[in-house]
């Protein structure tokens, strides 16, 4: 459960779940979201995200010219979905930075810039139905 410092409440939404095994790691002391960054939005899981060196918060993962962008590290997949608000920071600590993914549940969002850059920490396995 993500948290604002703010008292909220939110219908159940998704209960859509990436991980592809029970062997994974979440990121040590959670991550602060930069909510300015995000936008008043709906951040769904599997969002691909990076550390910011300057401010230290978490801010949306973009390529630049199919690299990893200067001034990012901690690139990481949330496990959560979260609502924004665009102006409360938001703390959360399921934050992916070691294990295997389904490659099809996740979003647009994640390139194959961001996969090349975190491989092999996260897999992104394709689900085989039978």
């Amino acid at each position: 459960m993500p948290y604002t410092g703010k008292t909220v409440t939110t219908e159940f939404r998704g209960g859509l779940n990436i991980l592809a095994s029970e062997h994974f790691q979440f990121i040590e002391g959670g991550a602060t979201l930069d909510a300015a960054k995000f936008g008043a939005v709906y951040i769904p899981v599997g969002t691909p995200i990076a550390r910011n060196t300057t401010t230290g918060f978490f801010e949306p993962y973009k390529d630049t010219e199919d690299a990893v962008p200067e001034g990012f590290d901690e690139l990481s997949l949330l496990n959560i979905d979260v609502e924004s608000d665009g102006r409360t920071n938001i703390v959360v600590g399921e934050v992916l930075i070691r294990g295997s993914v389904y490659d099809a549940k996740l979003p647009e969002t994640v390139t194959a810039a961001f996969k090349a850059a975190t491989s092999p920490q996260i897999r992104y396995v394709k689900h085989i139905k039978q």
